[in-house]
């Protein structure tokens, strides 16, 4: 491990025996100090690249987050124009058996009458 804290990268490495792995460490070592100071004067952060993992995990949840309230939210207006046709299905059938029945009552009533009127009027003629 470095001194700074980083993970060692598995490659050519300074206290290798072969002097040209020597040499290619130090030009790494070299392009990361270059990199890190061109970042520094930009004013970026040389840990961007776990901001950015952090960031897209923060994203990737608020995209999830927000499938799952789309996705309920389309379920429940499924639900609610459901239960309005049912409802508006049990109002009519309910109206359309209350209709029957006045119906029927009428009928009847109508029968009873004329009925009575044809008794009355066979008392009548006799």
């Amino acid at each position: 491990m470095s001194s700074s804290g980083e993970e060692e990268e598995t490659g050519p490495t300074v206290d290798a025996v072969d002097p040209e792995e020597r040499i290619a460490a130090r030009r790494i070592r070299i392009q990361k100090r270059v990199e890190a100071a061109r970042r520094a004067a930009l004013g970026e952060d040389p840990n961007e690249k776990k901001e950015i993992k952090e960031e897209l995990t923060k994203s990737r949840k608020q995209i999830e987050e927000s499938r799952l309230r789309l996705t309920k939210l389309k379920q429940d207006g499924f639900d609610l124009v459901t239960n309005i046709r049912v409802a508006g299905d049990a109002r009519e059938a309910m109206r359309r058996n209350e209709e029957e029945d006045a119906k029927r009552q009428r009928s009847q009533r109508n029968g009873n009458k004329h009925c009575s009127t044809q008794f009355l009027n066979h008392f009548m003629r006799c």
